[in-house]
């Protein structure tokens, strides 16, 4: 089991070029690249879709790339256009009669002599290291996913465990509400009445309708059941997150209708706390691939 959030770096380094390579994913319902790389590599993305399709299935992934084009000192200089700046410079001076020689540092000082927009680049040449670089950022992503998938199972099982044991409490709390509220009935009852004889058939009766009302066997035996179908996913190895997320809706539904039904405290503390979570783990699972 995988989680949708992780991170992987990985960087390549030539004479000529510096690459910076880093894969950030997060959550989504399918799998989204959005590529933030230079122009000139932009021929590249499919190559860089295609491996990630091969790990990934789920997520929303940004693939940052730096490259910095290495020069040496002479390539840095644009010498055509320094000449030219120099015999401006120089009319210039003539024409307003300007004392002084036009010296280095005049046509050092304007820096668009020193960079050069980088065009293009030779991606038969930079695409190898580039492959080794992407196929490390992904190991690390891939890793930390499911790193952080682990740590979600272990959480998500215990709360399984924990909705299980207040299904089982309110359970038990049903027959003792039953019979609380036949005790709470006839002592009303006897209040009221200023000393008449209770009828026992309709007093069963109101027994009766109190407990076809308050029943939550059906749903209680369905949530067991959904549970048991989230667990075992849960021990699959394969992509399970879309399919959790329907049991949830399933159990959602379950305990909502026991919230419902719930007519003393106890069994309503109980309805909450169950609701609780499977709202947890409904949170959980959309980090889950």
């Amino acid at each position: 089991m995988n989680s949708m959030t992780g991170f992987g770096r990985a960087e390549a380094r030539r004479k000529s070029y510096k690459l910076n390579l880093e894969i950030a994913s997060v959550n989504s319902r399918y799998l989204e690249c959005v590529f933030r790389m230079p122009r000139v590599l932009a021929s590249m993305e499919n190559k860089v879709k295609e491996a990630i399709n091969q790990h990934i299935s789920r997520g929303k992934l940004t693939i940052t790339v730096n490259l910095e084009i290495t020069h040496s000192a002479s390539e840095m200089i644009d010498l055509d256009a320094a000449e030219a700046y120099y015999k401006q410079l120089t009319r210039l001076k003539t024409k307003l009669k300007l004392s002084g020689d036009v010296e280095i540092g005049h046509i050092a000082s304007n820096s668009e002599l020193f960079s050069r927009p980088m065009e293009s680049v030779d991606e038969a040449m930079i695409w190898p290291d580039f492959q080794k670089a992407l196929k490390k950022a992904l190991k690390e992503l891939v890793k930390m996913r499911a790193d952080e998938g682990r740590n979600l199972k272990q959480d998500m099982q215990k709360r399984c465990n924990l909705a299980l044991k207040l299904v089982s409490q309110i359970e038990k709390q049903s027959p003792k509400n039953i019979a609380a509220y036949k005790k709470r009935l006839e002592k009303r009852i006897k209040e009221l009445g200023g000393g008449i004889q209770l009828d026992p058939t309709r007093l069963a009766e109101e027994v009766t309708v109190y407990a076809d009302r308050s029943d939550v066997t059906e749903e209680c035996i369905r949530l067991r059941s959904h549970v048991d179908l989230f667990q075992k996913a849960l021990k699959k190895n394969a992509q399970a997150g879309k399919r959790m997320n329907f049991i949830l809706q399933e159990m959602g539904r379950e305990s909502n209708t026991i919230g419902s039904k719930s007519v003393t405290s106890n069994t309503s503390e109980h309805a909450i706390a169950l609701k609780e979570e499977i709202e947890k783990l409904r949170e959980q699972v959309q980090n889950i691939e």
